[in-house]
């Protein structure tokens, strides 16, 4: 099981699931996706790489969608990467929001 989001119907939508298809049961709406990571002592959550199934989300949508709070994690700091590791990603995130 992997820690892993899409963006479905305009909405942040994130599991531990095998395939990021799990995530919701329509896909029509379903705009990228790719892994998540929370520190939940700091509040912050690390949106990175990409889905194989969905590809990468856009990062205009994915600053519209935490702005509008069209999520699960209010008062936590969002940041954003196109990296596919956690650790690059953590280092060179931009801040989302």
């Amino acid at each position: 099981m992997y820690q892993k989001f899409i963006i479905n119907e305009g909405r942040l939508k994130a599991g531990v699931v095998d395939e990021h298809r799990e995530l919701a049961h329509d896909h029509s709406g379903t705009r990228g996706g790719g892994w998540w990571h929370m520190d939940v002592e700091s509040r912050k959550i690390w949106l990175y790489g990409r889905s194989l199934l969905f590809g990468s989300v856009p990062k205009k949508l994915l600053q519209q969608v935490i702005a509008s709070g069209h999520h699960d994690y209010p008062g936590f700091t969002f940041f954003f990467s196109r990296s596919s590791t956690l650790e690059y990603a953590m280092q060179n995130a931009e801040l989302l929001g």
